[in-house]
């Protein structure tokens, strides 16, 4: 107690150190926790899944392109032998969907399952019974349950109508779990709705296998090449492999069709983030051992007579620890004081809703535990090893340790130094992203989901799918009305979706892999892709699902081409070309380049099947420019006519564009945030470190006045050893800084120049902020009375 007591009195003593201390420390704990928090939520994604190392989903490798799938498990030579098979469900992932409440028709990310998925995938019950049992049970989250019935209406027991046209019954409500999930939905139905189990989507399977099960031996299996489809319509051959869950939401090479229900992380992203924090920590670290080093050297004679009156080094430790824990405990409640204010701000910077969890107990804990116990170590040692002679002497001798001091404060700049860098440029590169053009039209395009009909085959008739048709039709007549609408195509995916890779011939033999897509020719007028050289040929009379070929300029010389005239391709596994034949191709066109996604990934080489038969859910519809409400407005309009509701799901594809570089925007936005945060903790540091080195030599300053120096020459003296320590933390942390950049963009095919003017900016802010810190306790030394302080000391 005793202890304690004495501790905490030495700290109120010392406000102006114990201050700084803890402002530096708690701004740096803020921080870390904020960020160890988020990345502790990445790291435990799908939790709720029984056990996420041997739950195994699907991944489909098909000509080169991934997806999560399904096995084939037809008995051939090489087969799963289903007796090793514990637990089979499969997942049918519906986003474009909608369930009818009354006339009210409600948009739905549905998946059909069984009730095995619910014993693998753990979802809280609220309310009900959480069962499939029947055909036409429904299982509802509760969020969609209340925007479907409101607060204060029990759903269960509740009819609604699905897309099929039939009933299904609300059996249960589950609420989302505590933990992130990759994949995210809205309702849940029997895969028994389906008479024929004959949905418009392909099966996600899971699996678990029974202990013992030789998973290299599945793996042997899965490497197989097997045939997509069977051979005489479709040479395409697949592999698959199983995939833990625990892995699924870091694999970026699995592509998904069902974009809005699936969440995929970013393992470099999430690495970066890792290294911000542990830069922050060792900043605030390295600050509050500095600044305490300075108040340990104002009693080294406390601490010399100490050890000449026999004080062991163990009570030594326990006072030095004891001060440091009071001081770490208060930042400690101020940091997450700073977090819980941040909170909705910082939810909107990482784009995810941060959710508090036992994990928060246990960082608190180990940061109140370890950190006192990090900060002490050099403290003790420092004072252990020295003779009590030296202690006693060192407080008058301060300059004597200032380069100990010196050194770890050069360290926290290096770091400053660093974040700010690489600020500027992620910053730059971000502008220059965004500000790149994108090589095709993207203002006053919407994407629009008009097509609401059945995902279940089986509910169609001859007369249901004549019915379909005519809606469809009246749908597309309303569009070819309007005269606010230049030009549209309705396909299953816009302009930034949709690809696909091949492997294509070339007249010479040579092979190569381009991107594929299918469109019409309106897909060209809707996103003004000018042609570059041959056109079209007529399509009035319809040919066939593709009736045209049709490169890109990448394209074109990467077949080694130079004019279309003479350029004929072939595709290796002859499938999307089936409507032509599956002979050379002769190319009838060559469109200009534009990027398709991220810039990052360059202009892709693809090759277009081109015919007027294109159709899907997805409209793509080019607005006369200033028209985009009353478009909007007139899709409302004709929604009410023909499916008797005025809702439906569009997107703007300037927002579209935008969201492909939020990750970007999140990576620029922490750099810049913590970076600040960086300067201002090093800014602390500084400003305790010259509060005490400056006046400790205000003797020196006095003599120096008397013998004739003037305000400039103190200023020089002053200024110059904090100016050498910047400099060397700049030159240090500027080959750290070009060497994380070149490897985070080495495989970017457009990337922002690494220019002098980023360094220069660098070194200019963070001297004027560090200097601005130093000038009031310099000028105020400059200014001090020589007779003063020489009687003084």
């Amino acid at each position: 107690m005793k202890t304690l007591i004495y501790a905490w009195r030495f700290l109120t003593r010392a406000k102006s150190y114990t201050i700084i201390n803890l402002i530096g420390l708690s701004f740096s704990l803020a921080c870390c926790i904020v960020l160890t928090r988020y990345l502790h939520q990445e790291q435990t994604v799908d939790t709720h899944c029984i056990d996420r190392e041997h739950v195994y989903g699907v991944k489909n490798i098909v000509m080169g392109n991934a997806y999560q799938g399904q096995v084939v498990n037809q008995q051939d030579s090489v087969w799963i032998d289903p007796t090793c098979i514990e637990h089979y469900t499969q997942v049918i992932p519906l986003n474009q969907d909608y369930v009818l409440e009354g006339n009210h028709r409600f948009a739905a990310r549905a998946i059909v399952t069984d009730s095995v998925f619910l014993q693998l995938f753990h979802y809280p019950l609220v309310q009900g019974k959480s069962s499939l049992a029947a055909p036409n049970s429904a299982l509802l989250m509760k969020d969609f349950a209340t925007r479907v019935f409101g607060e204060n209406t029990n759903p269960v027991g509740k009819v609604l109508r699905y897309s099929n046209g039939k009933d299904i019954i609300v059996e249960g409500v589950l609420d989302r779990p505590s933990n992130k999930t990759s994949l995210n939905f809205d309702l849940i139905l029997s895969q028994r709705l389906s008479d024929e189990n004959a949905w418009n989507r392909m099966e996600l399977e899971f699996y678990t296998f029974f202990p013992g099960t030789d998973m290299n031996h599945l793996a042997e299996i899965g490497r197989i090449p097997r045939y997509v489809n069977p051979p005489q319509y479709d040479s395409r051959k697949f592999t698959f492999e199983f995939i833990p869950v625990e892995d699924i939401y870091w694999d970026r090479s699995m592509q998904h069709d069902e974009t809005d229900m699936f969440v995929v992380g970013n393992r470099f992203y999430f690495w970066i983030l890792w290294g911000v924090c542990v830069l922050l920590l060792l900043a605030g670290v390295l600050n509050f051992i500095n600044i305490y080093l300075i108040t340990m050297l104002r009693r080294g004679r406390e601490y010399g007579l100490k050890k000449v009156f026999g004080a062991r080094g163990s009570h030594l430790f326990r006072q030095i620890w004891t001060e440091n824990f009071l001081l770490v405990g208060s930042a400690l409640f101020i940091a997450w004081v700073l977090v819980e204010l941040s909170h909705p701000w910082m939810n909107r910077l990482f784009g995810d809703t941060i959710s508090y969890s036992p994990f928060d107990l246990w960082l608190s804990v180990a940061l109140l535990v370890f950190l006192p116990v990090l900060a002490s170590i050099y403290p003790y040692l420092k004072y252990t090893l020295a003779s009590p002679l030296v202690s006693i002497r060192s407080v008058n001798m301060g300059r004597q340790s200032i380069r100990s001091r010196m050194v770890f404060l050069c360290i926290q700049y290096v770091l400053t130094f660093l974040l700010v860098l690489l600020s500027f440029y992620f910053n730059g590169q971000l502008n220059l992203m965004l500000e790149t053009d994108s090589g095709f039209r993207t203002k006053d395009i919407v994407i629009a989901r008009l097509v609401y009909e059945s995902n279940d085959y089986s509910s169609y008739t001859p007369e249901s799918i004549r019915q379909r048709q005519q809606r469809v039709k009246a749908l597309d007549d309303k569009m070819n009305a309007c005269p606010d609408i230049e030009a549209w195509e309705a396909s299953f995916a816009d302009i930034l979706n949709g690809d696909y890779e091949g492997v294509f011939i070339n007249g010479q033999g040579e092979k190569m892999k381009l991107t594929m897509r299918m469109a019409s020719p309106h897909f060209f007028e809707v996103y003004d892709i000018g042609f570059v050289e041959g056109a079209l040929p007529d399509m009035s009379e319809d040919r066939g699902l593709f009736s045209a070929v049709v490169l890109n300029q990448s394209a074109l010389k990467a077949m080694g081409y130079e004019s279309c005239r003479d350029a004929v391709i072939k595709e290796e596994t002859p499938m999307a070309t089936r409507g032509l034949g599956n002979s050379s191709l002769s190319v009838s066109a060559v469109v200009k380049d534009y990027y398709g996604g991220h810039l990052s990934l360059g202009k892709k080489p693809t090759v277009y099947f081109v015919g007027n038969s294109m159709s899907g859910d997805v409209y793509q519809i080019a607005c006369v420019p200033g028209k985009l409400d009353k478009v909007l407005e007139y899709l409302r309009k004709t929604e009410q006519e023909i499916y008797g509701s005025e809702d439906f799901e569009y997107q703007i594809l300037e927002e579209n564009i935008r969201k492909i570089y939020d990750t970007d925007r999140r990576v620029a936005s922490v750099y810049t945030l913590f970076a600040a945060i960086a300067i201002l903790v090093s800014s602390l540091g500084l400003f305790g470190i010259s509060l005490f080195d400056i006046r400790q030599r205000y003797r020196e300053i006095g003599i120096r006045k008397v013998n004739g120096a003037q305000k400039k020459d103190l200023y020089r003296l002053l200024f110059r050893k904090y100016l050498w320590l910047l400099g060397v933390a700049f030159i240090i942390a500027i080959p750290v800084a070009i060497t994380f950049i070149y490897r985070y963009t080495e495989n970017f095919a457009v990337k922002a120049p690494l220019s002098i003017g980023i360094f220069l900016l660098a070194i200019a802010i963070v001297a004027v902020i560090s200097m601005g810190t130093l000038f009031w306790q310099v000028n105020r030394a400059a200014r001090i009375n020589p007779a003063e302080v020489i009687k003084r000391e």
